[in-house]
Formats: structure tokens, C-alpha cells, sequence
């Protein structure tokens, strides 16, 4: 899945520069090899970056702007005693969105751009639901760009944009994104089942609402799911606007509902209900009120 969206598969070592350990993940006590190659080759990794990044400093060192890499491989945690090897799956992006060509814009890729590819491997094993991305912090990663995987509240990896500091140590000036997944926990999915196609019409319903910069739009998302009923089919955040007309604290959030029954048509009553239960707890949580 990740060669057919344009990347391309690296194999790098296991074992990489103290310095460059440091760098990934400081504060941490690496595991030193007794008898190393070299000494820029003496720490076993705790994650996949560092020989990642390596890899894209190499390509990007040879006029190579557009480099899309990902690598399947063990990372080392602790020391001899309490070793635990974990496989991982990681990857780097940089440059422009889409490949050169006269038909493609040249739009440089960025954080959505790396979190629609993870997407895409998450919902491979066929449970995308189970999945959620939280604002996190990393010590590689940039702060205000950085989001936690989790599954039912454990650990499934980290998305960023690499730390502006680490960025401006290792010599790279575009902005860099990477992600690292354990397999572990990708790889249990479900499989699909099939139900019967309801002959009846849908019923679509547009709402934009406005509440705090804060909140979150997964939030928001989550809040009108629980309120919609049983019903409810399909839900798009299709925008999300700050700016002239909007209190300066505030955002706009809109969102493109629809409703399927398998056996009847629904009326107007009953999508009209919903939407009033939907307002009723956005305003609960979130003090939300409809934009006009």
C-alpha cells in the first residue's frame, strides 16, 4: 500500500550514532554494542527515524527534493536484562505533494498529506473506527504538529513534523513529516460484512456551528455521532473557518450529515428531531451555538 502512494522501501541498521540517539530520543539510556563497528555505529536504535532521516539527508544532499520512504524493522527498548524488541513500521515525507509533471500542482506536501497515508494503512486491516489521532508531544517532533495514535487507549505510534531544532542540527531546511507504528497493533483487524442496500433515499443536512478554537473537530465529530441516532449513515467535516465574521476566539465548524433508513423513508419530522438533539448537546458540551 505504501510503494502504490509513492514511497519507496528503505532497509537501514539497527544499530546508529549515539549522537544521533541522543538527538531521537533524549534522555534515554541507549543500549551499547561491546564491540562495535565504528564508533558512529555503536547504540542499538529505539526507533526507526534516525535511520530514516539519514536516508533523506542522503537523497536530499543529491538534488533529490521529493523523497517518500518507509521501513518495516525491529527497534530495541531497555537494556540486556529487560530487552523487549518490538517491530515497527515508519516513514518519512518531504518536498512537493505530488511527483513533477505538467498536470500537477506544486503544492508541498504537509501534516493532512502524512495523516491520510496512515489512514489508509489503519483502515487496511478493516476496523478504521478503532483508531484515534490526540495532540501529543514528542521530543523529536514539532509541538504544534505532533498527534498520538492510540486504539482503545493504548499506544499505536506517533505523526509529526520533525522539530524545527533538530531540523536546523541535522542541516535540513524543508519541513520534514514522519510517522512510526507498532505492528502489533495494525495488524489485528476485522472483516467486512455484508448487509443489504436500503432502496430507500437518503436525507442530507448541512450544519455550521461555532465554538471555541480549542475544541478539537474529533470532538465535535464524536458529539454529533452519539446524538444522531442510529440512523445516520454518513457525517463529512467539509470545513473549518477562523477569520472575518468570526469572533477571533472562536471557529467555524461545518459538517454534511445523512441519513438512511433500510426500510422506510424517513421524514421530516424525524431529521428535524435529530438535528435539534444534535444541537442540544453540542451546546451541552461544547456551549456551541449555530452559525447564521
Amino acid at each position: 500500500m505504501l510503494v502504490a502512494r509513492g514511497y519507496q522501501e528503505a532497509i537501514t541498521y539497527s544499530f546508529i550514532d549515539p549522537k544521533m540517539f541522543e538527538l531521537f530520543s533524549p534522555g534515554v539510556e541507549p543500549l551499547q554494542l561491546a564491540n562495535p563497528i565504528s564508533s558512529d555505529m555503536a547504540a542499538m536504535r529505539a526507533t526507526l527515524w534516525p535511520g530514516l532521516v539519514k536516508a533523506l539527508q542522503y537523497n536530499l544532499n543529491r538534488q533529490q527534493t521529493r523523497v517518500r520512504l518507509f521501513e518495516s524493522g525491529l527497534r530495541f527498548v531497555g537494556q540486556l536484562a529487560e530487552l523487549k524488541q518490538e517491530p515497527m513500521l515508519a516513514g518519512v515525507i518531504t518536498g512537493n505533494r505530488l511527483p513533477e509533471a505538467w498536470c500537477n500542482e506544486k503544492a508541498p506536501a504537509d501534516f493532512y498529506d502524512m495523516k491520510a497515508d496512515v489512514e489508509a494503512l489503519l483502515g487496511y486491516a478493516g476496523d478504521p473506527a478503532a483508531y484515534s489521532f490526540a495532540a501529543a508531544e514528542h521530543p523529536a517532533l514539532h509541538p504544534g504538529q505532533t498527534a498520538r495514535i492510540e486504539r482503545e487507549g493504548r499506544l499505536v505510534g506517533y505523526i509529526g513534523s520533525l522539530h524545527p531544532e533538530l531540523a536546523a542540527t541535522l542541516g535540513i531546511d524543508q519541513p520534514v513529516y514522519l510517522f512510526e507504528l507498532l505492528v502489533a497493533e495494525i495488524s489485528e483487524g476485522q472483516l467486512p460484512r455484508f448487509h443489504e442496500l436500503s432502496r430507500f433515499p437518503e436525507v442530507r443536512r448541512d450544519l455550521a456551528i461555532l465554538v471555541a478554537r480549542e475544541v478539537s473537530a474529533d470532538d465535535v465529530l464524536g458529539c454529533i455521532r452519539q446524538a444522531a441516532g442510529e440512523n445516520l449513515t454518513d457525517l463529512k467535516l467539509f470545513d473549518v473557518y477562523q477569520g472575518k465574521g468570526i469572533d477571533p476566539l472562536s471557529k467555524s465548524v461545518a459538517v454534511g450529515l445523512t441519513w438512511q433508513h433500510p426500510s422506510r423513508t424517513l421524514n421530516d419530522d424525524e431529521v428535524s428531531g435529530a438535528m435539534r438533539q444534535i444541537l442540544s448537546s453540542l451546546e451541552e458540551r461544547f456551549n456551541a451555538t449555530l452559525r447564521k
